[in-house]
């Protein structure tokens, strides 16, 4: 049906193609149905020069027309039947709109949705996030409003009730510990910046002010940053202090990066918990320009480890906010997501269950986000010293093996490959049908918020302090290669990615294992730079929309090395990274504006068969057996090219 969406608008009677799913097309006319009337008319009246009907492509599909119910506009995600008239709901109405729109009718659709807002119960005016194509309204509205939707407001394309926010960890913290400060040293001069976006952050913990350059607050009604919640601090310690422990022992911590520390969630009143509902992409948005303007030209990589559940795992109004702060305009910006935890109620309490309960949790909001750092966990919290420490017993997860806590992709041919990456999320030690989780052996140590009682440190664990982790890396790697831009940067610490041999053992198929972890573990030292036996080559290139180009590379290795070690066995690794620009289109395929693929010269192919090749494979919609290099790549040509990140090896002979 996708193939012939575009034939069901028609501008000059202003019909709009709003969203596909599942072979069903929702086509919102604004005042009747004169498009579609004439296309089957034509359909019936008329033939084209081979004597087929005019429109049959279109219109020989069509199997019913009718209006469309509440339902259709929240994509099955609940129904009329489902709300209660005398039961207020938090909802996103998705309305025509977006910046591309025009000025009037942007103004005339928000007077529409202030006025049914204002029949429904809610006060005030409600809040909107401008993207692309839609405008997007966080508003309260009663049951019997909600029900009457379709029929009361058409401008609304699409309705979803709000997601609360919730930190993304299993549990909080675990135990704190008291002990006199240590020293903190000088952060390189050059350092880059990790802006925390949290529940703010400890400007006077002994550890992070010395590196903390400004702290901001983005949430109505708490306008200081101060973290009464302590997930912020802790954030804020894992992206300073990659060896906290090894530095308190030996008394002098080395911080790599300098902080800006936002709030961007309300204080919990009491421990984890759900968040009223707002309208993310707009806060989150307004948080990251804040943070850079704290930064005062320093560059800033931006980290972000809260998140919503998401069981559709289709594009949010959040994720898409994380997107087009991540475009930039074309100019990328480094932003790094949680991929977020197996909920602390579903964790594996039985060997037997692990990993299989974390395949069936899906990553959160925004963590789909196509432009982030999408990142997952894994741990390497469970060797011999691990081994039944005090009275726990063993660790859950081998060495190298998922995280316990971590949730998973689910899969899927059209959406990029999520998680990117994983790192240090922690283990567990389930034991008497509980999962035992805060072990101080299979948890990290880093910044409490409690130092004014004496209590410098703390343990957190989950995918929260991975994404903090990954940041900390990214801008070390910024501050290494100040010339590199964003995707760029993001392509070399994908590039140093590996799976371990627990992760190949635990998913032997290799859809499970990209949806479980990525592309791997990435490794800063190989992500650093090249040595003598591991040349890296860097291309950053650009290409023109509209339409279809290639760049064809040589890489620069001296053929007389080649030579010399022709039987030498070598890995290859090729990794594409850009951004994309988003819309707010349902089809997957209209989401990204443009999608870039790579492709290698085969080992018995020229240059102009390439050329052939490549060409052949543009043309093809992925369904046609395209001929391939002839390489026995790891991932695949099909696998790797879902996403905005591209990562690939290649194990051969010099030759």
């Amino acid at each position: 049906m996708s193939k012939y969406a575009d034939s069901l608008g028609d501008k000059s009677s202003s019909a709009v193609l709003v969203s596909i799913d599942q072979g069903q097309a929702l086509v919102h006319v604004r005042t009747d149905a004169r498009a579609l009337r004439r296309k089957i008319e034509q359909y019936r009246d008329k033939t084209t020069k081979s004597g087929a009907p005019s429109n049959e492509p279109l219109i020989a599909r069509i199997d019913s027309l009718r209006v469309p119910t509440l339902a259709d506009l929240s994509l099955g995600e609940f129904s009329a039947d489902d709300i209660d008239d005398n039961t207020s709901y938090w909802v996103e109405l998705w309305t025509r709109g977006g910046s591309l729109d025009s000025a009037h009718d942007r103004e005339r659709v928000r007077q529409e949705i202030h006025w049914l807002a204002q029949l429904g119960g809610h006060h005030g005016s409600p809040t909107r996030f401008e993207g692309a194509e839609r405008d997007i309204f966080l508003a309260r509205l009663s049951g019997n409003v909600l029900s009457e939707l379709p029929s009361l407001v058409p401008e609304v394309y699409e309705v979803h009730l709000a997601q609360r926010v919730r930190l993304v960890e299993a549990l909080l913290q675990g135990e704190a510990s008291a002990s006199p400060p240590v020293a903190v040293g000088e952060p390189p001069t050059d350092a880059t910046v990790v802006a925390v976006h949290d529940t703010g952050i400890s400007p006077a913990h002994p550890y992070l002010r010395p590196i903390l350059l400004g702290s901001g607050s983005v949430v109505p009604g708490e306008p200081d940053a101060a973290d009464r919640h302590g997930h912020g601090t802790a954030m804020s310690g894992i992206a300073a202090y990659p060896d906290y422990l090894q530095g308190i022992a030996a008394g002098l911590l080395n911080p790599r990066i300098k902080l800006i520390g936002m709030r961007l969630i309300p204080t919990p009143t009491s421990g984890p918990q759900d968040d009223d509902p707002e309208l993310w992409a707009e806060r989150t948005e307004n948080s990251v320009v804040e943070a850079e303007n704290l930064a005062n030209g320093h560059n800033v990589v931006h980290s972000l480890s809260v998140g919503a559940d998401n069981p559709t795992a289709l594009r949010t109004a959040w994720s898409i906010g994380v997107d087009r702060l991540a475009w930039n305009d074309g100019r990328g910006r480094l932003i790094v997501v949680a991929a977020g935890n197996v909920p602390n109620d579903r964790l594996a309490t039985v060997a037997e269950d692990y990993p299989t309960v974390n395949l069936g949790e899906p990553i959160c909001q925004p963590a789909q986000a196509w432009n982030a750092l999408t990142v997952g966990g894994y741990t390497g919290l469970a060797g011999p010293a691990a081994q039944g420490t005090g009275s726990y017993p063993a660790p859950l997860a081998p060495s190298g093996g998922l995280s316990p806590y971590a949730s998973t992709d689910v899969g899927g041919s059209a959406r990029p490959i999520k998680p990117d990456i994983v790192k240090e999320a922690g283990n567990t030690a389930p034991g008497g049908g509980l999962p035992n989780t805060g072990a101080q052996h299979l948890s990290l140590w880093t910044t409490s918020y409690r130092h004014g009682s004496g209590e410098l440190s703390t343990q957190v664990w989950a995918t929260s302090p991975a994404a903090a982790s990954a940041a900390a890396d990214l801008a070390t790697l910024a501050r290494l290669h100040p010339g590199l831009g964003a995707s760029a940067l993001r392509a070399l610490y994908v590039h140093s990615a590996r799976w371990t041999p627990a992760m190949m053992a635990q998913f032997s198929d290799r859809k499970d294992r990209l949806r479980a972890v990525g592309y791997g573990v990435p490794d800063l030292r190989l992500a650093s730079g090249a040595d003598s036996n591991r040349p890296v080559f860097v291309h950053e290139g650009a290409l023109a929309p509209g339409r279809r180009q290639a760049h064809l590379l040589r890489v620069p290795l001296p053929q007389q090395v080649l030579n010399d070690n022709a039987e030498t066995p070598v890995r290859l690794t090729v990794t594409l990274a850009y951004f994309v620009e988003p819309t707010e289109t349902l089809d997957i395929r209209r989401y990204a504006g443009g999608k870039l693929k790579w492709e290698m010269q085969g080992p018995l192919e020229s240059e102009d068969q390439m050329r052939r090749r490549i060409n052949a494979l543009a043309r093809s919609t992925g369904t046609s057996k395209a001929k391939t290099s002839g390489y026995n790549w790891t991932v695949g040509s099909l696998h790797r090219a879902r996403g905005t990140v591209q990562h690939d090896c290649l194990d051969l002979t010099a030759r």
